[in-house]
């Protein structure tokens, strides 16, 4: 289904899950796994969800949050060896995601970037949000590769919901439907 290569973007800062219709690049930023750290140069950067906090999760119990942040990389990581190797996951949230994928094969054509959530709810800031992830995302491509994407998805994988699949730009540029891709 996909026309490129899957490129994911922990290369260079973030943590979008897929990319497709764009080159292969090399990115100079260093991500280390073990630390979710990102480096430039030596130095230690801010990845993008840091760079869009807004203290929203301030006074959330810790272990809520580890909880979010382990399953929340689990089912990303499930749906990396997916795309990359064929191999199936477990989680409620991988079968959601394979279900949008399989329907929705023009989509996963484009030149685009993918975004994972698997928030609870679908509020329209957590969308928001992820539209603004995904679009530094884009402006950090375009440094790297000349150019950009053409659209920016969020994928919805609530545990034991059925998910859905925005399109952000839609949702959040005014000129999206004058724009000529």
């Amino acid at each position: 289904m996909l026309t490129e290569k899957i490129v994911n973007t922990d290369k260079y800062a973030g943590t979008a899950d897929l990319i497709t219709g764009v080159k292969d690049f090399e990115s100079p930023v260093e991500y280390i796994e073990e630390f979710h750290t990102y480096k430039l140069n030596g130095k230690i950067i801010p990845s993008v969800t840091q760079l869009l906090d807004d203290g929203e999760y301030e006074g959330v119990d810790k272990n809520i949050l580890e909880y979010a942040r382990i399953k929340g990389n689990l089912v990303h990581k499930e749906i990396e060896d997916y795309l990359r190797h064929q191999e199936m996951g477990f989680t409620a949230e991988f079968y959601e995601f394979l279900r949008i994928y399989t329907q929705n094969p023009e989509i996963f054509s484009t030149r685009a970037i993918f975004d994972y959530k698997t928030y609870n709810t679908n509020l329209k800031k957590n969308r928001e949000r992820c539209y603004k992830q995904i679009k530094m995302y884009d402006e950090a491509i375009k440094y790297l590769t000349g150019e950009g994407v053409n659209e920016y998805f969020m994928i919805w994988l609530p545990h034991n919901k059925e998910g859905k699949i925005f399109n952000l730009r839609r949702e959040f540029e005014e000129d999206y439907n004058d724009k000529c891709w």
